[in-house]
């Protein structure tokens, strides 16, 4: 056995000991994923997400917390549950649930490190899946929200596990690479990761899959298709680039039939919901990319491919001597 086939093998070890441990799991089942089911359904009542929210006190002072934030531009403090939960909605209510339970789970050590740069990624991830979902149709928004929010959990479960080493990793790569160097280190990658985490939540299997697969391409189900498409987004936004823009160009032109002036409009709406989202959250961010930049970009390459194409064409014409 190698010693990198050595390494691997420890860290998943630690890996499934720290995912098994009871008080990693505190919030998920008995809570959030209460809210989670409670909300997905179109008939809930707004007692039941009340009562169930009392249950949990830190959660309770969380909802009232957002509520009153700068955001909202409330004239007087909401104290009453009831009335915050009203004034908040199912969506953000959904968010409140997840965030919580992830910054009880993952926010101590090595993986508060990453804790600004996971909350930058899901929230993009998010926001763009759930557009994709509604302009797709066939697969309800709210899961594309929920899962697109929890495609990169693996990387804060890794921080918890192999600590510096893994930041150094994560530091060194673009993140369309980084999959592919923690399967050679360590045998495993963060969305496989997430996905056993979120079986342990008891999430859907659907949602699970999703998780697991949504940086393969090539898939044709349409969640995992939805998250990837998330996934382009955010890489496009926080990791700008010619060769990011291009790629989710391209790909949300071939699966989603997007045109580039769609493409725009969802990348700068899904830029201006995570900056509100960002500040509410209290998660510290450095701006993505400009909006002008990107819109430079995006009509660069488009007129380069144009301008590709039409040569190509008058190639085959000098070839086959067309006129």
């Amino acid at each position: 056995m190698t010693r990198q086939t050595m390494t691997g093998s420890s860290t998943i070890e630690r890996i499934e000991a720290l995912i098994d441990r009871p008080d990693l799991l505190h919030s998920p089942p008995e809570v959030a994923q209460s809210l989670l089911q409670l909300t997905k359904n179109d008939d809930f009542g707004l007692h039941e997400i009340v009562d169930c929210i009392r249950a949990d006190p830190a959660m309770s002072s969380r909802v009232l917390h957002v509520v009153n934030s700068s955001r909202y531009g409330l004239k007087t403090s909401v104290t009453n549950l009831h009335q915050a939960v009203s004034l908040l909605g199912e969506r953000s209510i959904r968010l409140i649930a997840m965030t919580f339970s992830i910054a009880n789970a993952f926010s101590t050590g090595a993986a508060r490190e990453l804790y600004n740069d996971f909350w930058r990624q899901a929230l993009t991830t998010a926001a763009a899946a759930r557009r994709l979902a509604v302009h797709l149709g066939g697969v309800d928004h709210n899961d594309a929200y929920t899962t697109g929010l929890l495609s990169h959990l693996g990387t804060l479960v890794f921080a918890q596990v192999e600590g510096e080493k893994y930041l150094s990793l994560y530091r060194s790569t673009s993140r369309e690479r980084l999959f592919h160097l923690e399967r050679q280190k360590y045998g495993i990658d963060h969305v496989d990761i997430g996905a056993r985490v979120l079986s342990k939540w008891q999430f859907p299997d659907v949602i699970c899959d999703a998780v697991r697969n949504h940086r393969k391409a090539e898939l044709e189900d349409p969640l995992t298709m939805i998250v990837h498409g998330g996934t382009l987004v955010s890489d496009a936004l926080w990791y700008s680039g010619d060769e990011s823009i291009a790629t989710c160009r391209g790909w949300l032109k071939d699966r989603f039939d997007l045109t580039i002036d769609e493409f725009i409009e969802l990348a700068l709406a899904c830029r201006d919901e995570v900056q509100l989202e960002l500040e509410v959250y209290g998660v510290d961010a450095d701006m993505p990319v400009d909006p002008e930049e990107l819109l430079e970009q995006a009509r660069r390459r488009y007129m380069e491919s144009s301008l590709t194409t039409a040569l190509d064409f008058d190639s085959y014409g000098s070839v086959f001597g067309e006129e």
